[in-house]
């Protein structure tokens, strides 16, 4: 009975696994391929981590970016890790991930299609839901159209006539209620409290001494009248008594209507002098200035303001008109949401802060004027832009 021997000339390929026997030259080769494959799968993973977090990559583009590292990705595990090539043993293998990677992007693509249709929709349902909640028996809306408002501006001028001695604030530069902005050389004005000071002090001296006078000619009247009752005296020590008490009376009310005089005289000088700081008279941002260091001012209204100060610009004011009708339903306080036509996709909240008849009589209807209060941290809303407005009553 005979037995083949194996043959010797069998390709490769035709070898079972497990049957090939390997070198160290190719199993080191083989280790290699595999750490080279998982540092770059390792690195693919960081940099994709990596945009998705971050914001140093355009926004749009971060989808596909992505895409490409998830491609890139699925490549590494393939050639590395499979070893599927483009050799011809592998022409199969390479059609398939082919085809697979284009089902992937089919795949990919109809879910993105569907879920911007899918959230088009769900604005639109929300859109939906909100005027009917509007609607509802509950709570509703009026509407009506306003303007934005200008910026509030404070002019600040001299109160005290006299030199700039010295400047605090600059254009551009923001400041609060009561702060100094400039200083008027209050020297002349010290002088003047100065004196008015002691010139108060003297009459307030001798009006001391009018008072200690008087207690003392009214003590000796009174004494002197006991004496007349007891007919201890004479009637022309009596009379003379009387009269020196009536002076210093006199003197006494003469000294009193001095220092009253003269007090007020020292509030005035101390007002002025008080008047040669320049504050702010509200918090803001300074627009203008008009004065130097050692330019002279006077206490003139025609004269330019020295400052010209705006008001908080990141809090707007809208001006609207509502009909007679509406203005039982809103009040103080109502929540108001509003667009403008300068961003008509965004909307703007606010509060209604002063109610009033509208001083205008053409109207066909009495209207009320309102105020509505916004935050504009953003600055988006600029004077002049013309506002649709809904108002919630509740």
């Amino acid at each position: 009975m005979s037995y083949s021997e194996p043959t010797s000339d069998l390709h490769h390929t035709d070898t079972a696994p497990g049957d090939q026997r390997l070198d160290g030259a190719e199993i080191a080769e083989g280790v290699k391929s595999y750490l080279v494959g998982l540092g770059l799968a390792i690195l693919l993973t960081i940099v994709s981590f990596f945009i998705s977090g971050t914001t140093l990559v355009w926004g749009p583009s971060i989808p596909v970016a992505l895409v490409v590292l998830t491609i890139a990705q699925m490549g590494v595990h393939l050639v590395f890790f499979l070893h599927i090539t483009t050799g011809p043993d592998n022409v199969n293998n390479v059609m398939a991930l082919a085809f697979g990677v284009l089902i992937v992007l089919l795949l990919l693509t109809g879910s993105l299609w569907i879920m911007a249709h899918l959230n088009h929709n769900m604005a639109s349902i929300n859109q939906i839901m909100e005027m009917q909640l509007e609607r509802g028996p509950e709570v509703r809306t009026v509407t009506a159209s306003g303007i934005v408002g200008p910026t509030a501006t404070a002019p600040v001028g001299a109160r005290a006539s006299g030199v700039i001695q010295a400047l605090y604030c600059d254009a551009n530069r923001q400041v609060k209620a009561g702060q100094l902005c400039a200083k008027v050389d209050p020297r002349p004005y010290q002088i003047i409290v100065d004196q008015s000071k002691a010139y108060l002090a003297a009459a307030e001296a001798r009006l001391e001494k009018a008072n200690a006078d008087l207690a003392q000619a009214k003590a000796a009247f009174e004494s002197h009248e006991a004496l007349e009752k007891r007919q201890a005296i004479s009637r022309k020590a009596i009379d003379k008594s009387r009269k020196a008490f009536e002076r210093a009376q006199t003197l006494t009310e003469r000294d009193e209507a001095r220092v009253a005089e003269l007090q007020a005289a020292l509030h005035a000088a101390e007002t002025n002098l008080g008047e040669t700081d320049i504050v702010s008279p509200i918090d803001g941002t300074v627009v203008s200035r008009n004065v130097e260091v050692g330019e002279t001012v006077a206490a003139d209204s025609e004269t330019p303001p020295l400052f010209v100060i705006a008001a908080d610009p990141t809090l707007a004011h809208i001006d609207a008109i509502i009909i007679e009708k509406d203005s039982g339903e809103v009040k103080l306080g109502d929540k108001v949401s509003f667009t403008v036509e300068a961003y008509p996709n965004r909307k703007f909240s606010g509060t209604v802060t002063q109610i009033r008849p509208s001083a205008q009589t053409h109207e066909p209807a009495a209207t009320y004027d309102i105020v509505i209060s916004a935050p504009n941290t953003d600055l988006l809303l600029e004077s002049g832009m013309a506002a649709t407005i809904r108002i919630v009553i509740e």
